[in-house]
């Protein structure tokens, strides 16, 4: 009633002063217009304001996010064998953020087994295997000469850009420093996948419509990836070969690769246990500053709301273990950072040190670059297969 009361009293006052001349009835209509107008930059404080609440909220969620990928992979450390019981889940959500197995994959079988040369230390086959509906997988197998009994097998995986031709020295790149020939010397099986990789040093033309990030594209909308369909070539050939091969010997396989090929290695082992030593090299990243520079203000990065339920290397190393995992890395190497890979390898190290078990891991920097460091690599692979 006050305040009605008030509004009355305002009212019969304003009328007096129009009575009594005071006020022109033409200053009230310059008080209330026609329509009210302003600048747009008043509001923009308005606008900044909105798009800043928004930013802080994003950006918390996704620290939050980053602390809760780190802490996420959690093992049990019982026991080791407690330990390995527990991988299976993870084994299980690695597979599926790669989209391994792919659809359609398959039993392996091999379709073609042709020798192509010899010399002193080896006999060379190029291997086609069947491992998915309409794809094979194709590699060089080199079996040391004069071979008595079984003999431990290595993966080689070659690099981005590569073949199983350059990391088997058929023909000359340095930086795998005749990988093959040395393994077969020292009485290994070597048994060398190819990526699907267009090769510039071999001159390689392009192949219209089919190169990697064109078909990667493609996978992903048929529920698998690049990285899905090679991790089956590569398992489901070797599982192939060692059923069929008497030289092998199934207990004492092991994989190494360069770059891309350190990548595969990685994850492949990860993926399957029957592998029982891994040797990467060239290839480490910081997880966590891998996730930060994705979601960076300026990332052109597609998004991708699996990247925080993906795994980084710590965690690929962490399904490695407890076999014998020794990364690589050369301290000139300008491809990785090795500050940050020494620190995803302390995150790496801790699964084998709370099992007791840490002579089995090792982080290997050589004074070279972006290569391979042959003798580190045999010595580790000499330890754990020999």
């Amino acid at each position: 009633m006050k305040r009605n009361s008030t509004i009355c009293t305002a009212k019969s006052i304003l009328i007096l002063f129009i009575v009594a001349g005071l006020l022109p009835i033409s200053s009230i209509a310059q008080q209330i217009p026609e329509q009210y107008r302003e600048p747009f930059s008043n509001s923009f404080p308005i606008r900044k304001d909105q798009h800043l609440e928004i930013k802080a909220y994003v950006d918390k969620l996704l620290a939050e996010n980053i602390e809760t990928s780190l802490i996420s992979f959690k093992p049990d450390y019982f026991s080791i064998e407690d330990y390995k019981n527990s991988l299976y889940p993870y084994r299980k959500k690695l597979g599926a953020f790669f989209g391994f197995p792919p659809p359609k994959a398959k039993d392996g079988k091999i379709t073609k087994f042709i020798k192509i040369g010899e010399d002193a230390h080896c006999t060379i086959y190029r291997v086609w295997v069947d491992v998915i509906e309409g794809i094979s997988a194709y590699g060089l197998y080199m079996v040391p000469k004069n071979l008595k009994g079984k003999a431990p097998l290595l993966i080689a995986q070659h690099g981005g850009g590569g073949n199983p031709e350059a990391i088997c020295d058929l023909d000359t790149r340095i930086n795998y420093h005749s990988f093959g020939p040395e393994a077969v010397k020292r009485g290994y099986i070597v048994w060398a996948p190819a990526l699907a990789m267009n090769c510039g040093y071999c001159q390689d033309p392009e192949i219209p419509g089919a190169n990697r990030e064109i078909l990667d594209r493609k996978l992903q909308f048929a529920g698998t990836s690049m990285i899905g369909v090679e991790i089956q070539k590569i398992i489901e050939s070797t599982k192939t070969l060692i059923r069929e091969r008497p030289e092998i010997d199934a207990e004492r396989v092991g994989m190494t690769g360069l770059s891309w090929g350190g990548f595969y290695t990685m994850y492949v082992t990860a993926l399957w246990p029957f592998i029982k030593v891994a040797v990467p090299s060239a290839n480490m990243h910081d997880y966590e500053v891998e996730i930060k520079n994705a979601i960076a203000d300026d990332s052109d990065m597609p998004p991708d709301r699996l990247l925080f339920s993906s795994f980084g290397n710590f965690q690929a190393i962490g399904l490695i273990c407890p076999r014998p995992c020794m990364i690589q890395l050369g301290k000139t190497d300008s491809l990785f950072n090795l500050e940050e890979a020494k620190k995803e390898s302390a995150r790496a190290s801790q699964f084998y040190e709370k099992l007791g078990i840490s002579d089995r891991y090792e982080f290997n920097v050589h004074s070279a670059g972006h290569e391979f460091d042959i003798p580190s690599i045999f010595r580790f692979f000499d330890k754990y297969l020999k």
